[in-house]
């Protein structure tokens, strides 16, 4: 961390490169130089700046640029101390650009250290002498007395955290930070990257501070998606580019030698942050989960990523994203609702990413798997798909119960209500036809159609004996039952009538089916100024067709092949389970599903449906 403070010092002094040597650094009697080809400092810029605590020069954090144009990372006038915790003694020479002269200053650190002692008590000397150890311009701080001895694993930690200082595949960098050691020479050069372009999966995402996500998967055309995370994000614009790897044997020796590449991934799994070109600290150490993806994992392992599969990198900027401060000790951002927001929107990266691996792992055969599925098509799933099917069906069923088990909980909620009623509608009975006890029955038929509906709930599995319907008349019936929640969310549902149209299947199904999909449409609703879902019911030959459409953003590229399939979903924190029911339910009536969007005019899904025969008649002889 103090080195770490010393290279964002000569990144504010608008340096081109900053050298870190170590000179026999496994004894105390060894030294660190860190010297960089900056603007340098002038005597009154040491004595008055530089050698006065919390001084700076820099202007306040967010604000200050460089003559360079470069947005100044530190403002709180203390980094310059970091040379404390490295050494005992420092030697400053400094020179600016055009003088011929050079200041030097010596400090003694351990003198700051006598508690009888006031600091205006400390003197330290300094001079003002012809230029000799600094060519043109810049800086040089040399340590010695060093307060601990270098081992290869210190070496091996601070090479990575230079290295993660700055977010890699940079396209323009002006400034480079270089290594040398006498010691240990493997580390010496500039500090790189290794193996993070082999990666096998990979996401860029750029959010635009409003609405809407520009993404780009292993390095495809570049598909813009709506928001659909709930409420909108207040984190400000951001750009997200995540590196993941599958750690089997196999997989990692394809990317090269196996114990080298654990060894890297050790060092740079985890999400970083970036500010200005800059790192945040600890995110993306390998012991911060910050963004609880080992949580995450653990409630579904077949699909989503751990922290040490991910190497990602978060740019935002000072000017930009105004509620995203640090934290006054410098560990991490200040907890607050931009903070909240900025990992849900990683989280939905992660998620996109998750789905576009599982495609790779585990594509999809040509066996009635995605778009247009046909009636009586056998499915032979690998043990992965129905491992995952069977997971995705058991986590729904368990919903499914619970939810039953809730609405039991309705009933004698809803008893008292209808008994506080019944009192209530007695103590105004002499004013029955005043505009209270109309208010009083108003509320009598809310509460029945509370009971129905909590009813309906606790018993969804009690099968209707009918089992042929009129499509139309079932619509509407849906559509009332939802007329509540569709009038919450400023939705409006048309059902297009047409002729009678009876098909094969029992109500109570037909409804479970129509819910799902309205669902589906009512997720997005949020990204549209007027929303709507409009359902066509028709004849078409030997089926009934019914098109649900919405207008929606429409279903991602990303994933419209794989709609179908359990828990591939759009959104952040959707079980994907939705169209896969929705196709189990269509096929055992022996009946097809598939997608029918065109591209810019929302989400559409076809069904088609066995329609009900009449039976024959026979003429009488």
């Amino acid at each position: 961390m103090a080195l770490t403070e010393l290279v964002k010092n000569a990144h504010d002094a608008d340096a081109s490169t900053v050298t870190i040597s170590f000179r026999r650094v496994g004894a105390p009697e060894g030294e660190i130089v860190v010297q960089d080809d900056g603007c340098g400092m002038r005597l009154e810029t040491v004595l008055g700046v530089w050698m006065e605590p919390g001084a700076t020069s820099k202007g306040p954090l967010g604000r200050g640029f460089t003559p360079r144009g470069r947005r100044v990372l530190g403002a709180k006038g203390v980094g310059r101390f970091a040379a404390d915790k490295l050494a005992r003694r420092l030697e400053l020479v400094t020179r600016p650009a055009g003088d011929a002269t050079e200041v030097r200053a010596v400090f003694d650190w351990d003198r700051f250290d006598q508690d009888s002692s006031m600091l205006a008590d400390v003197r330290n000397r300094w001079e003002v002498i012809p230029a000799s150890t600094i060519p043109a311009h810049g800086t040089v701080l040399r340590m010695t007395g060093l307060r601990a001895a270098w081992s290869e694993r210190m070496f091996r930690r601070l090479c990575t955290r230079l290295a993660r200082l700055r977010p890699p595949l940079r396209t323009s960098d002006d400034f480079a930070i270089r290594v040398e050691s006498d010691e240990f020479p493997e580390y010496s050069g500039e500090v790189r990257v290794d193996f993070l372009d082999r990666a096998p999966y990979r996401i860029e995402a750029v959010f635009d501070g409003e609405s809407s996500v520009q993404v780009m998967l292993d390095g495809g055309r570049p598909v813009r998606h709506a928001w659909n995370g709930g409420e909108p994000l207040r984190c400000g614009p951001a750009r997200v580019r995540v590196f993941a790897f599958d750690l089997e044997t196999d997989a990692i020796g394809r990317i090269g030698p196996r114990t080298d590449v654990r060894g890297w991934l050790r060092e740079w799994s985890g999400i970083s942050v970036y500010r200005d070109g800059f790192r945040i600290w600890p995110y993306g150490e390998p012991h911060d989960d910050w963004l609880r993806l080992d949580q995450r994992r653990v409630n579904n392992p077949v699909v989503r990523l751990s922290n040490n599969q991910v190497v990602g990198f978060v740019e935002i900027s000072g000017e930009a994203n105004p509620g995203l401060q640090d934290q006054t000790n410098r560990e991490g951002l200040i907890h607050g609702r931009a903070f909240d927001d900025l990992r849900r929107l990683l989280h939905h990266v992660l998620h996109l990413l998750e789905t576009k691996r599982q495609t790779v792992r585990h594509p999809a055969g040509g066996n009635g798997g995605g778009n247009g599925a046909h009636a009586g098509a056998r499915r032979t799933l690998e043990p992965a798909a129905l491992r995952r099917s069977l997971e995705g069906y058991a986590e729904l069923a368990a919903a499914g119960q619970s939810a039953a088990l809730l609405a039991l909980t309705f009933r004698p909620l809803v008893e008292d209500l209808r008994k506080h009623l019944a009192g209530l509608r007695d103590l105004i009975a002499p004013f029955n036809g005043s505009s209270r006890a109309r208010v009083v029955r108003e509320l009598e038929v809310l509460a029945g159609a509370i009971d129905e509906q909590a009813t309906m709930m606790a018993h969804p599995n009690v099968p209707s004996s009918r089992r042929t319907i009129d499509v139309v008349v079932e619509l509407e019936r849906c559509r009332a039952r939802l007329r509540p929640l569709l009038d919450l969310v400023g939705v409006q549902m048309d059902v297009r009538r047409g002729r009678l149209l009876r098909v094969e299947m029992r109500p109570d199904t037909f409804h479970h089916l129509v819910c799902i999909l309205v669902k589906n449409a009512l997720e997005w609703a949020h990204t549209v100024r007027a929303p709507r879902v409009r359902v066509v019911a028709r004849p078409r030959g030997d089926h009934g067709e019914l098109l649900f459409i919405d207008n929606g953003p429409g279903i991602p590229r990303a994933i419209a092949a794989r709609v179908f399939e359990p828990m591939v979903s759009g959104r952040e924190g959707g079980r994907g389970m939705g169209l896969t029911v929705a196709r189990t339910l269509v096929e055992l009536h022996g009946g097809e599903i598939e997608i029918a969007s065109r591209r810019g005019r929302g989400a559409a899904i076809r069904i088609l449906l066995p329609r009900k025969r009449a039976r024959a008649t026979v003429d009488a002889p």
